[in-house]
């Protein structure tokens, strides 16, 4: 247990910064963004995000080359390119889900028909942003992450967040993506369901009847497929690798860290019982981790038999950017002819040697209608937490306190 322990410990030793803010969102200057709008963000602690935000018609919120630094740090390559890869709405009365991301129902679309919804005071509160090409699409606000750390007798260390996010609608349904950007360096996706259940049957079993006096509201699950791709701070090539602790209960119940590295495109399930994680790394050994303990729910559908796994990894491709209804062409020079249309084409067990990882994680929920869901859905949100690991020696906050 100690090696669990110590890990816990290494974590969050390096997750601890202080602070109030700074923001100054800027426009894009020629050169910055290669799409989208370069957004800064400077805490009065000293720590720095830098990135570029851009809203597309089937996914909703893109984030590229986003840079992070800590105080007294210098500013350090992060994230390559983020953003939703797939949205599944199954209800529960039908055999099939309902896809909510198909880029080629918006290859030819116009503003006119556009499903982004322009953000303003009623559902954003802070600083609405423009991208170019599309005006208020992007919500930036501060937040407020309460206390992050307390060392000895000091006062406790408060910290804050930049939130971006974006919003498109489905039939009746808003869908908000958004990325957290904390002042200790973690990042949160997130997507939130709202607006109007409109999708009703008379059969119970499926589904509750709210009213009372009204057909049921049908139950549906909500399955989610984030696109990673980390481009960490050195200029080798990032690699992935699994953390597991597994019990030994013959051995006084300890839990010794196990580290393996995946070296090829491949499928990832999450074991509970060990802990099982992963984290990106470069090639000093800093990177960031990702800890599946909120995905407590399966998702399989025999259409689609990549949805089974909770996670996948592949080797770069321009054009491999949704995990179904991909386009599986591109015109990118760093891209095949055609790369196919889900991840089960996307994962070959291609080896990873001198090629980028991209990683894709999946999660998923139940919506189960309750009264607070009528007449409007109450927000369900599906997110999780990218930590730093080893991004620093020591904690920037303790160093300089």
């Amino acid at each position: 247990m100690r090696e669990r322990v110590r890990e816990h410990w290494l974590l969050l030793g390096v997750l601890s910064l202080a602070g109030a803010f700074l923001t100054t969102p800027v426009q894009a200057q020629e050169g910055e963004c290669d799409s989208g709008r370069r957004i800064e963000h400077a805490f009065q602690s000293g720590a720095t995000w830098s990135l570029c935000a851009n809203v597309e018609e089937a996914h909703g919120l893109t984030i590229s080359s986003a840079s992070y630094r800590a105080p007294g740090d210098t500013l350090r390559s992060v994230i390559q390119e983020a953003h939703l890869g797939q949205l599944l709405l199954h209800y529960h009365d039908s055999t099939q889900p309902e896809v909510q991301i198909d880029p080629s129902l918006y290859q030819n679309n116009d503003d006119d028909s556009s499903d982004l919804l322009s953000m303003n005071t009623s559902n954003c509160e802070g600083q609405v942003l423009d991208v170019p090409g599309r005006i208020a699409v992007i919500c930036s606000r501060i937040k407020d992450n309460g206390i992050l750390a307390k060392y000895a007798q000091r006062p406790s260390i408060q910290s804050d967040s930049l939130e971006l996010s974006s919003a498109f609608q489905r039939d009746t349904l808003t869908w908000t993506s958004s990325f957290t950007f904390a002042e200790d360096g973690q990042v949160r996706p997130a997507i939130s369901l709202s607006g109007r259940a409109s999708h009703t049957q008379p059969d119970p079993r499926f589904g509750q009847s709210i009213p009372a006096d009204t057909q049921a509201l049908t139950r549906a699950t909500l399955f989610t497929t984030w696109r990673l791709l980390f481009n960490l701070d050195t200029p080798g090539i990032d690699r992935i690798e699994q953390f597991d602790f597994p019990l030994r209960s013959l051995e006084g119940n300890r839990r010794p860290m196990q580290v393996t590295a995946l070296d090829t495109e491949q499928f990832l399930t999450v074991d509970r019982g060990n802990f099982r994680g992963w984290r990106i790394v470069d090639t000093t050994g800093a990177g960031y981790y990702l800890d599946p303990a909120n995905n407590g729910f399966n998702y399989s559908n025999k259409t689609m038999p990549w949805a089974a796994a909770d996670a996948a990894i592949t080797a770069y491709d321009a054009c491999e950017r949704h995990a179904s209804n991909n386009l599986g062409e591109s015109s990118s020079s760093s891209s095949t002819t055609n790369c196919g249309s889900s991840l089960d084409n996307f994962v070959n067990a291609q080896s990873l040697q001198g090629v980028q990882p991209v990683l894709w994680y999946s999660q998923s929920r139940t919506l189960d209608p309750r009264a607070e869901d009528w007449p409007v859905i109450r927000d369900l949100i599906l997110g999780f937490d990218l930590l730093p690991f080893d991004w620093t020696a020591a904690s920037p906050f303790e160093t300089n306190g």
